[in-house]
């Protein structure tokens, strides 16, 4: 008799979304889940596991290297930072991402806080809810997006999004992309190429959606940040670790750009003495912007759906593999359609 293939669930953030592996899970296959702390406690989960998705939980080296019978990783979202990328790739694990199931609700998201500083919605809410009924004062250095400029640091599928979104408020996107697009590309989307540095000297909301990595991490620091204009609005809903917090803080509160949104920090959680926290001209959230109830089962069902097609042998999204397709087994090959 078969073995089911046992999938270790790492970091399944909360039981709705432990129900939907459970209840999706394709025939043959069991599902397991680890519990918190987010320690070596995983490795008696994962030792005899044959595929890995990981949420929340980070996969460093001596987990992977106790993951004896493991055969792929699923990284649920686009971010991998979480992956010992290098050993995975040493041990010939792939990894895959899911570019993309996602996009809609970061960019929405990503909007909501370039409205939400433009228009001092925090602080409009609080006046309220303290019955003091700032109705003039809040009112005084609110903006509109219509007209502006928002350049996008970042042209995947969230950065695409978000390009869409901001033209329906008649907003006027620009972008800076490792690789630019071709022409064609940019002519359909609607979009203008920039430099970085152009960008950040012009644009009146700068949103960023950029992988962490070696070539992105800081990529906002104090230079960048001079760059701005005091109008400027910085927008993140991408990983904490691409803009210097200190640096940010610093032209928060000395007024060298006007305001800023920020969905992720470094580390997180982040402290409550984190300096960020206690501005007024900063609508924070706690990571929130990837998922809703909308993309929580479109990203279940694409994990396990990219498991039961690498179990099966079967083509696996170019866009989705991590770690190179040079390192898939045999019978497996990414497609490029």
């Amino acid at each position: 008799m078969t073995r089911p293939r046992k999938i270790a669930c790492l970091g399944v953030p909360t039981p709705a979304a432990r129900k939907l592996f459970t209840d999706l899970a394709p025939d043959g296959f069991d599902i397991v889940f680890d519990e918190p702390p987010y320690d070596d406690s995983a490795i008696a989960v994962i030792a005899d596991a044959d595929y890995i998705i990981c949420w929340s939980r980070p996969l460093p080296a001596n987990l992977l290297k106790a993951a004896a019978r493991l055969r792929f990783i699923q990284r649920i979202g686009s971010g991998t930072e979480l992956v010992d990328l290098e050993t995975a790739a040493e041990l010939g694990i792939p990894v895959a991402n899911m570019t993309g199931v996602n996009a809609e609700s970061t960019g929405e998201f990503a909007t909501l806080l370039m409205l939400a500083v433009l228009r001092r919605l925090p602080e409009a809410h609080n006046s309220v809810v303290a019955g003091q009924w700032l109705k003039w004062e809040v009112r005084a250095g609110t903006y509109e997006l219509r007209g502006k400029q928002v350049g996008i640091i970042g042209l995947g599928q969230i950065g695409r999004a978000v390009t869409r979104h901001v033209k329906a408020f008649a907003a006027v996107p620009v972008y800076y992309n490792s690789r630019r697009l071709a022409p064609v590309d940019e002519a359909e989307l609607g979009v203008s190429y920039l430099p970085l540095d152009d960008l950040l000297r012009t644009s009146d909301v700068i949103t960023l959606h950029l992988p962490l990595n070696r070539e992105t991490e800081k990529i906002i620091g104090r230079r960048e940040l001079s760059l701005m204009k005091p109008t400027a609005v910085l927008v993140n809903t991408a990983r904490g670790g691409v803009i210097d917090e200190q640096a940010l803080y610093e032209a928060l509160r000395d007024g060298r750009i006007m305001g800023a949104g920020l969905d992720c920090f470094d580390p997180e959680p982040t402290s409550p003495d984190n300096p960020l926290l206690h501005l007024r001209n900063v609508v924070l959230a706690p990571h929130v912007a990837g998922v809703t109830e909308d993309s929580q089962i479109a990203l279940v069902q694409r994990a396990l759906g990219n498991v039961a097609k690498f179990d099966a042998g079967e083509a696996l999204a170019a866009r989705d593999i991590v770690v190179a397709a040079a390192r898939l087994p045999a019978g497996v090959e990414a497609d490029h359609g």
